[in-house]
Protein backbone atom coordinates (compact mmCIF):
# COMPACT_ATOMS: atom_id res chain seq x y z
CA UNK A 1 0.00 0.00 0.00
CA UNK A 2 1.11 3.46 -0.64
CA UNK A 3 1.84 6.30 1.59
CA UNK A 4 -0.24 8.57 0.73
CA UNK A 5 0.34 12.33 1.15
CA UNK A 6 -0.94 15.10 -0.03
CA UNK A 7 2.15 16.91 -2.33
CA UNK A 8 0.11 20.22 -1.79
CA UNK A 9 0.26 20.05 1.95
CA UNK A 10 4.04 19.57 2.55
CA UNK A 11 6.36 22.25 3.66
CA UNK A 12 8.93 21.49 0.54
CA UNK A 13 5.67 22.56 -1.67
CA UNK A 14 5.06 25.86 -0.25
CA UNK A 15 8.95 26.81 -0.88
CA UNK A 16 8.19 25.84 -4.80
CA UNK A 17 5.29 28.01 -4.53
CA UNK A 18 6.95 30.57 -2.35
CA UNK A 19 10.16 30.30 -5.03
CA UNK A 20 7.90 30.16 -8.25
CA UNK A 21 6.75 33.78 -7.13
CA UNK A 22 10.93 34.74 -7.24
CA UNK A 23 11.35 33.51 -10.56
CA UNK A 24 7.82 33.42 -12.49
CA UNK A 25 9.45 36.38 -14.32
CA UNK A 26 12.79 35.71 -15.00
CA UNK A 27 13.55 35.51 -18.68
CA UNK A 28 14.96 32.49 -20.59
CA UNK A 29 17.72 34.67 -22.27
CA UNK A 30 18.87 35.93 -18.82
CA UNK A 31 19.42 32.62 -17.37
CA UNK A 32 21.40 31.54 -20.35
CA UNK A 33 23.22 34.89 -20.02
CA UNK A 34 24.09 34.50 -16.47
CA UNK A 35 25.35 31.23 -16.83
CA UNK A 36 26.65 29.86 -20.26
CA UNK A 37 26.70 26.19 -18.68
CA UNK A 38 23.44 25.73 -18.29
CA UNK A 39 22.77 23.55 -20.60
CA UNK A 40 25.12 21.21 -19.37
CA UNK A 41 23.74 21.57 -15.86
CA UNK A 42 20.38 20.85 -16.75
CA UNK A 43 20.22 18.36 -19.11
CA UNK A 44 20.72 15.13 -19.28
CA UNK A 45 22.18 12.29 -21.90
CA UNK A 46 21.03 8.40 -21.71
CA UNK A 47 22.50 6.63 -24.45
CA UNK A 48 20.18 8.28 -27.67
CA UNK A 49 18.13 10.44 -25.41
CA UNK A 50 18.14 13.79 -24.23
CA UNK A 51 16.15 15.24 -21.77
CA UNK A 52 17.01 19.17 -21.95
CA UNK A 53 15.53 21.02 -18.63
CA UNK A 54 17.85 24.14 -19.44
CA UNK A 55 14.94 25.63 -21.23
CA UNK A 56 12.81 26.01 -18.61
CA UNK A 57 12.31 28.50 -16.01
CA UNK A 58 14.39 26.25 -13.43
CA UNK A 59 17.26 27.08 -10.57
CA UNK A 60 19.49 24.47 -8.63
CA UNK A 61 16.90 25.96 -5.60
CA UNK A 62 13.75 24.30 -7.89
CA UNK A 63 15.49 21.17 -8.30
CA UNK A 64 16.29 20.79 -4.09
CA UNK A 65 12.85 22.00 -3.70
CA UNK A 66 11.75 19.46 -6.03
CA UNK A 67 13.92 16.77 -4.55
CA UNK A 68 12.59 18.03 -1.09
CA UNK A 69 9.15 17.01 -2.38
CA UNK A 70 10.20 13.83 -3.54
CA UNK A 71 11.04 13.10 -0.01
CA UNK A 72 8.55 14.20 1.48
CA UNK A 73 6.11 12.48 -0.67
CA UNK A 74 8.11 9.61 -0.43
CA UNK A 75 8.16 9.02 -3.96
CA UNK A 76 11.55 6.25 -4.19
CA UNK A 77 9.49 3.86 -1.65
CA UNK A 78 6.56 4.32 -4.57
CA UNK A 79 8.75 3.65 -6.68
CA UNK A 80 10.11 0.33 -5.34
CA UNK A 81 6.61 -0.32 -4.53
CA UNK A 82 5.58 -0.60 -8.16
CA UNK A 83 8.77 -2.56 -9.24
CA UNK A 84 8.13 -4.82 -6.57
CA UNK A 85 4.66 -5.89 -8.18
CA UNK A 86 2.92 -4.41 -5.23
CA UNK A 87 -1.09 -4.06 -5.75
CA UNK A 88 -0.44 0.26 -6.02
CA UNK A 89 -3.75 0.00 -8.16
CA UNK A 90 -6.40 0.46 -5.59
CA UNK A 91 -8.91 0.73 -7.72
CA UNK A 92 -8.61 -2.52 -9.60
CA UNK A 93 -6.64 -4.01 -6.35
CA UNK A 94 -3.82 -5.48 -8.09
CA UNK A 95 -0.01 -4.60 -9.42
CA UNK A 96 0.35 -1.87 -12.51
CA UNK A 97 3.18 -3.15 -13.96
CA UNK A 98 3.60 -0.39 -15.93
CA UNK A 99 7.27 -1.55 -15.87
CA UNK A 100 6.69 -4.70 -17.75
CA UNK A 101 5.66 -2.71 -20.51
CA UNK A 102 9.26 -1.57 -20.80
CA UNK A 103 10.92 -4.52 -20.18
CA UNK A 104 14.13 -4.67 -22.25
CA UNK A 105 16.37 -7.27 -19.75
CA UNK A 106 14.83 -10.29 -22.17
CA UNK A 107 13.86 -11.82 -18.74
CA UNK A 108 10.38 -12.43 -17.55
CA UNK A 109 8.97 -10.39 -14.88
CA UNK A 110 6.62 -12.34 -13.08
CA UNK A 111 3.82 -11.72 -10.38
CA UNK A 112 2.33 -14.44 -8.41
CA UNK A 113 4.46 -17.13 -9.68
Amino acid sequence: MLNKVDPTKTTSWIKLQDHFQQIKDHHMKDLFAQDPKRFSKFSIQYNDILVDFSKNRITHETLEHLLELAEETHLKEAIESMFSGEAINETEKRAVLHVALRNKAHQPMLLDG
